[in-house]
């Protein structure tokens, strides 16, 4: 990582000495072990991070904090995020690297110091500027790429820094549109971390409303629990004036736009021209200053450089104890999920056996699920909770829904044209539907997404039944053949039925596509699910075994709807006798007595009158009707073929609905699922075939020495936090 060999570090003890203290150290040293091992290239670690506008004095504070001197001018000012990371070690070392984050980044990750002062930190930056291709002439202006240093010794304090470009409003000539958004998404990705303090540094020579960190920052912290106001550049505000009386108010956090939990603390700069003096000096010139004037009003422990660090101490600490559990849990959730990882890409696969038992795993866990999926048990967590939307993945809930949406559709648009009946007779589409099919707000929500993709069915037409009746007598009588004189020919209801069931084919079609792709999406997400980031084996088994299936399961799936439906459509299909006779004798009877009570009830209204049980009614003439034998045979004409044709409409739906969900989704696919992979398909394959599925790529082999090497990192962190957390509990 970088140079041990005697290297030295001179840092200003003075400046960092503050943030040390007994009781922090066993915190700080838990947060650094963290830093050391790594974890915070994994999970956000507690850090303090340093944003304003461009000009307002950020690098001196961040110099007034650490001791170093950070550039202030020219065309050193922040270009990009720079990383200070200070932490306490026996040796004496820097490792300085830049951190490539931008696409076109060529930026070595490492290079080496063997010394370093407080001097030290601009020529780093300078150096780090030119290898991210940040030079006079250039286009590149600002990078994603960051610069992280790493100070380690015996002496310094645990500490990050973070140094972030400065806001900027209109673009310039060095400075252009893009530039600005760029600085903004970069600020953005260290002030959205809730781990992370905000120092919010304003200059008190440039109106506030002028400064757009404010903004930025309760955008980022709306609660504004963790950011800290640094206000900069007292001396520059002309003694009196109204800006003066503005950032006093703000500094003593009584300006009711910005007033934070944290507070505001006020430092004076080193003058311009005098950047060279020492810590020392600079520090009794701000004492001096804070002495006399508006400015001694603010309370000391809100100015002043010592003061600041001696706050930065406790706000620290206090923040490392708040987030210790929420981190805690991070670390927990961030390995948990490297460890499923890792357990889908399985063991390192180097032999047959290797291979065989990796593809065994992976068809018994799919047989399992798949069989799961079908039967409605949603206990794994492929499934999701309770009130998890992974809709795709329930799989049987989802067929329910489409079953339901299919025979919906049947009765609403399966019929070529619907009758008006002349009479009171009830709709057949009424009778079988629980609501108003044309009024949305009546179906089920969650039905309405299903009958959505039923819409492109065409909408049944319409017909009179009288209109009906004279066209059918006209039938009738250009087909007459062999039958007794009153008496239509008996192959006409069949032709009408024909004619009336022609939207079956259409519907069920669709529902079949659809269950298709239902059981397809299902699959295809299980196999994800199985075999994670494993692209190559995924892919092999996408192609070679899920793509074979579901080519085959169509053309099953279509043959055995043609096989259903031919009687329907090309020959003779009566309904079962006795369900007919009845059904048919009923819907007879009921017109005979409606035309009958109608014309009672016209011509002697007085008989429908209750004597003492004794009045006539409806159902009365109904029923006398049902009982009546010579009823049966009365007025077959074309009255009788409309019910006829009718009846065995109603009656063959049913049965037509229920064969293509039963004979043909579930017994010719749905069924099938969980045979896809099976451990057995996997025993008695060839090595070469072996190989051509589940062989490792290097991709693989990286993934899985990352995700052990993080696994290792995030297991021993979590073991600091836990042994940080007794001894808090203990004391």
């Amino acid at each position: 990582m970088g140079d041990a060999a005697e290297p030295f570090i001179a840092l200003d003890e003075e400046a960092l000495g503050e943030l040390n203290s007994s009781a922090a150290e066993a915190l700080l040293d838990t947060i650094d072990s963290l830093r050391e091992l790594q974890v915070g290239e994994i999970v956000n670690l507690p850090q303090i991070i340093v944003v304003g506008d461009q000009s307002s004095g950020k690098s001196s504070v961040l110099e007034a904090i650490s001791g170093l001197s950070f550039p202030t001018k020219g065309d050193l000012c922040t270009r990009f995020a720079t990383e200070l990371v200070i932490r306490r070690g026996p040796e004496t070392k820097i490792n300085v690297r830049i951190i490539a984050n931008s696409p076109d980044s060529t930026s070595p990750r490492l290079y080496r110091r063997s010394t370093f002062n407080r001097e030290t930190l601009g020529e780093i930056i300078r150096e780090a500027t030119e290898r991210m291709g940040i030079r006079s002439g250039s286009a590149k202006r600002f990078s994603r790429d960051v610069l992280r240093i790493e100070l380690t010794g015996p002496d310094v304090v645990s500490l990050t820094l973070v140094d972030l470009p400065g806001f900027f409003h209109s673009p310039t000539e060095d400075q252009t549109r893009e530039d600005k958004r760029l600085v903004g998404r970069i600020a953005k990705h260290y002030m959205v971390q809730p781990k992370s303090i905000i120092l919010a540094v304003v200059a008190a020579n440039n109106n506030l409303a002028n400064q757009k960190v404010a903004d930025v920052a309760l955008e980022h912290d709306p609660s504004r629990e963790r950011t800290l106001g640094v206000i900069t550049k007292p001396d520059l505000t002309a003694t009196g004036s109204q800006d003066e009386r503005k950032y006093l108010q703000l500094a003593k956090n009584q300006e009711s736009m910005h007033k934070l939990k944290l507070g505001w603390h006020v430092l004076r700069n080193r003058p311009e021209g005098r950047e060279k003096i020492s810590s020392v000096l600079r520090n009794e010139e701000e004492d001096i200053f804070f002495e006399r004037g508006a400015w001694a009003t603010i309370s000391p422990e809100n100015r002043g450089i010592s003061s600041l660090q001696k706050k930065l101490s406790r706000i620290l600490l206090d923040h490392i104890q708040k987030t210790l559990p929420s981190l805690t849990r991070e670390i927990e959730i961030s390995l948990s999920s490297r460890q499923r990882d890792l357990e889908k890409l399985g063991k390192p696969r180097e032999n047959a056996e290797d291979l065989r038992e990796y593809l065994f795993e992976i068809g018994t866990k799919f047989k399992q699920l798949a069989r799961d999926g079908v039967e409605g048990r949603y206990t794994s967590e492929f499934f999701g909770g309770l009130y998890d939307d992974r809709e795709a993945r329930k799989l049987r809930a989802r067929i329910r829904k489409l079953n339901t949406a299919f025979y919906v559709t049947l009765v609403t648009k399966g019929v070529d044209r619907k009758i008006n009946w002349d009479d009171d007779r009830t709709c057949f589409q009424e009778e079988k539907i629980p609501w108003e099919f044309d009024k949305d707000e009546e179906v089920p929500e969650y039905l309405v997404p299903y009958l959505k993709l039923f819409e492109g069915v065409t909408e049944p037409g319409e017909v009179d039944e009288s209109d009906l009746h004279d066209e059918l007598e006209q039938l009738a009588a250009n087909n007459r053949g062999m039958e007794f004189p009153g008496l239509p020919n008996g192959d006409l209801g069949f032709q009408l039925f024909k004619m009336q069931i022609r939207p079956w084919a259409e519907i069920a079609n669709l529902y079949l596509q659809q269950m298709i792709s239902f059981a397809r999406s299902f699959v295809e997400e299980l196999i994800s699910h199985i075999i994670g980031s494993d692209e190559r084996t995924t892919n092999a088994i996408l192609v070679n075994y899920i793509d074979v299936f579901f080519e085959n399961k169509h053309a099953l799936v279509k043959d055995k709807l043609q096989e259903i439906i031919r009687p329907y459509t090309e020959s003779y299909v009566p309904p079962v006798d006795f369900e007919f006779h009845s059904a048919l004798l009923s819907a007879t009877a009921k017109r005979q007595a409606e035309r009958y009570a109608d014309v009672l009830l016209e011509n002697f209204p007085a008989i429908f009158t209750d004597k003492g049980g004794k009045g006539l009614t409806r159902n009365l003439i109904e029923s006398t009707f049902l009982e009546d034998e010579a009823v049966r045979g009365s007025e077959f004409g074309i009255e009788a073929i409309v019910d006829m044709t009718e009846t065995h409409f109603e009656i063959s739906l049913g049965t037509f609905a229920q064969n293509v969900v039963n004979l043909v989704a579930e017994n010719c696919l749905v069924s099938d699922l969980n045979t896809i992979l099976t451990p057995s398909l996997f025993g008695r394959m060839s090595e070469d075939r072996l190989r051509e599925l589940a062989s490792e790529s290097e991709e693989v082999r990286a993934q899985r020495a990352v995700l052990q090497h993080e696994i290792d990192i995030l297991m021993e962190g979590l073991k600091k936090c836990r042994q940080s957390r007794t001894l808090q509990r203990r004391d």
